[in-house]
């Protein structure tokens, strides 16, 4: 079989001689005036600039600039109201947007909706709340759409939504090799491109992205493994024909990859319950017994088509997606061996119940089929802009979580197998229509009707004989057939000076669903086999514009009131239980209505400074929430920092026949809860600065990197017993040959 490193080199020495037979041409292109930039946050080309919408674009030159994005994480960084919920491991990760629940560690769908090229991706079992690194490689730009979008994407848009729009092929030739290199975690990382025009009408483009970590930050002496080891590849062929009115793009990709998994340190203070002298593990070394393993491969295809039928333009988008994930755990934290030396120091009682062979393996695969079809055009000489739309999606999971044990007398079974299947079918019709009552004033309608039906079969068995197990509570057939009409109704007036002020009401859905982990049989909290569906309704006002032509500005202000707001709570399960003594089990439920709130701001500047250009950009954003009614009224809303703050300073100047260049960005929050619990810990405050500097060389570019630069290390999760930690410093040397 060949490895994956053979295969990445074969592709990058195919790429490098192509390249050098390529006419030369230079990526980096002149930047259009800022907020002059296409978007298709309405579901059809317009500036960013007359869009009556918080939104913002990250471009693939911006992309460049910072050393490039192989996680959402770092995508999204410093975009305003948006937080990246980051729990060690990209599966279990999610995005939120402006206050919007989160659905971490459970199989629940996001409240931001996940698009690709118009496609939604998210939903399904593990891994559903967040992208996959494939997703970002060779992007041409990413859409983030910041509020209620539920007329125009439909499910789970809550919060927003983020489309990434991959780099299609183009009608010239060019391309990139893009190596990387990172010192405290060996880290190599190879991505290219290679962009093939074979006639005017006719382009390919293909992609390869390469990765090789086995050391890391996060380490199990036991199997002398890092839990944040990362390897893989990923490949992407594209072809594109554009005759007459048509403009269609094929799109395959396929990722096998090993990424970092779940990880986590027991911290047990002295005198807790079954635990006398406090049990602390080392901060980045832990001794699982079970090995720490993540997998995500990835198989996709698309097919994207746009007709000029003269009257209106036409749009499909057929997308057929297979996830698999899995992750493995260790649900005690512990090995036989370190239990025992744990006891006769006194740190954990002789007779507290842990059994240091408990572990858990979760695995999902997840098929989804999609097809958008929409048209769009004009009227009444152009005053009135038209949309009608029809979306529908079929998605099937398949998931399992085995949970091991140690066998004994009294209980000779060595754990359970948990299976269920789940089915998604949704079909939505959607429309929109902007009047422009004078050359200033316009009106916005949309409306999208959705229907969507569920069903779940879910069994627990027993590993050994594979009975069902558990009673009647663990035999789940369950159905909900919801429905739901949201809408969005916009005015927007043009100003002087290239300023756009707005006024939004919208509604939004996300669907209800099952639990398909029911956890342990011992849990003192029982979980919930379904929760209901979610609604919510936004109110926004914003004013944007580019009062000078190096100069693009937004402030918007919301509040959105949520009804059945789907929250995160656990089963009650700790290491310090007695009656359960693993690790909890996440689960989600309709925790009552709520309401957030929030204002979020937005610069970027472009100007010379000496012989060369500054781009600057910041942003910020203040918000907070709670819920309003049923058993947690009161509470402030979980995972949501009080203040986000973000900047970014990059600087290129020409010296010497070559162009310097820097790059410095900064990432900040402060305030907010973890979870939705009357004894929670706070969020950690943080402060976190990148910086990146190199020269160019025309065609090559070299650079230095160093990610938290003043190695700033702080809790991204925690209850009482489990604390996850954030990635220290990191350094690299970057190499990248354009043409």
């Amino acid at each position: 079989m060949i490895s994956y490193k053979a295969a990445a080199l074969a592709c990058v020495s195919a790429i490098s001689l192509l390249a050098g037979e390529a006419a030369a041409q230079a990526e980096r292109q002149e930047p259009a005036e800022l907020g002059e930039v296409v978007v298709t946050a309405r579901r059809r080309e317009e500036r960013l600039i007359d869009v009556p919408v918080a939104a913002s674009v990250v471009s693939a030159a911006a992309l460049v600039d910072r050393g490039g994005a192989v996680s959402t994480g770092e995508l999204l960084a410093g975009q305003p109201s948006v937080r990246f919920n980051n729990l060690t491991s990209s599966i279990t990760s999610e995005v939120s947007m402006r206050a919007s629940s989160t659905a971490r560690a459970t199989n629940g769908d996001p409240s931001v909706g996940l698009y690709r090229n118009g496609a939604y991706i998210g939903g399904g079992g593990i891994g559903g709340r967040n992208f996959a690194r494939l997703d970002t490689f060779d992007i041409g730009r990413v859409e983030v759409l910041r509020g209620t979008q539920g007329a125009l994407y439909g499910r789970n848009a809550v919060g927003g939504a983020v489309n990434i729009v991959s780099a299609r092929p183009e009608f010239s030739n060019s391309g990139f090799v893009d190596a990387k290199y990172g010192f405290e975690t060996q880290r190599a990382q190879v991505q290219a491109a290679l962009n093939l025009a074979a006639s005017d009408e006719l382009a390919f483009r293909f992609g390869a992205d390469y990765v090789n970590q086995d050391d890391g930050f996060f380490y199990n002496p036991v199997h002398d493994v890092h839990f944040d080891q990362e390897k893989g590849l990923g490949l992407r062929a594209q072809a594109r024909l554009a005759k007459g009115p048509a403009d269609i793009t094929l799109l395959v990709e396929n990722q096998q990859l090993t990424t970092p998994t779940i990880t986590y340190q027991i911290a047990i203070p002295a005198g807790s319950p079954g635990f006398p002298g406090g049990y602390i593990q080392d901060q980045f070394s832990y001794p699982w017994n079970t090995a720490p393993l993540a997998k995500q491969n990835i198989s996709s295809a698309m097919l994207s088509a746009e007709v000029d039928l003269g009257w209106a333009q036409l749009s499909s988008t057929s997308a057929f997606r297979v996830r698999e994930s899995m992750y493995a755990l260790d649900s005690d934290g512990v090995n036989p061996q370190e239990l025992a030396r744990a006891r006769a120091a006194g740190q954990v009682g002789a007779a507290t119940p842990i059994d240091p062979n408990g572990a858990a393996v979760t695995a999902d695969r997840t098929k989804t089929l999609s097809q958008d079809l929409r048209l769009a055009g004009q009227v009444l000489d152009g005053r009135l802009d038209w949309l009608a739309g029809v979306e529908a999606m079929t998605q099937e999971s398949r998931y399992s979580v085995t949970l091991a044990r140690t066998p004994t007398t009294a209980a000779p079974s060595t754990g359970t197998v948990e299976s269920a299947v789940q089915n998604y079918d949704s079909w939505a019709a959607y429309g929109a229509l902007t009047y422009d009552v004078t050359s200033d004033l316009s009106l916005t309608g949309e409306l999208r009707y959705t229907s969507d039906d569920k069903s779940l079969t879910s069994r627990l068995r027993d590993r050994i004989t594979n009975q069902l197990t558990g009673g009647p509570a663990r035999i789940v057939d369950g159905t909900s057939s919801p429905e739901n009409l949201s809408y969005n109704a916009t005015a927007s007036y043009r100003l002087p000076l290239n300023l756009l002020v707005y006024a939004k009401v919208g509604t939004s859905y996300r669907a209800g669903g099952f639990n398909r982990n029911l956890g342990d049989l011992r849990q003192p909290v029982p979980i919930p086999v379904a929760y209901d569906d979610e609604t919510s309704r936004s109110y926004e006002l914003g004013l944007k514009g580019a009062p000078l032509p190096n100069l693009y500005m937004a402030v918007a202000g919301y509040r959105t009131d949520l009804t059945d707001m789907i929250a995160q709570l656990d089963n009650g399960c700790r290491v310090t239980n007695p009656v359960c003594p693993v690790a909890a089990t996440a689960f989600l439920t309709n925790a009552g209505d709520a309401r957030s709130w929030g204002l979020e701001a937005e610069l970027t500047a472009r100007y010379d400074l000496g012989d060369g250009q500054l781009r600057l950009s910041l942003n910020g954003s203040r918000q907070g929430g709670e819920v309003t009614s049923g058993r947690y009224a009161g509470l402030s809303l979980p995972q949501t920092p009080d203040w986000l703050a973000s900047a970014e300073a990059n600087y290129r100047v020409p010296v010497a026949g070559f162009e310097a260049f820097g790059n410095l960005a900064y990432n900040a929050q402060w305030g907010g809860v973890q979870e939705l619990s009357t004894t929670t810990p706070k969020l950690s405050d943080f402060q976190v600065v990148n910086a990146r500097f190199g020269v160019d060389l025309g065609k090559v570019q070299i650079a230095a990197y160093v990610d938290n630069l003043f190695d700033s290390v702080f809790i991204v999760a925690q209850d009482p017993t489990i604390r996850r930690y954030s990635r220290p410093r990191v350094s690299g040397l970057q190499l990248r040959y354009s043409w």
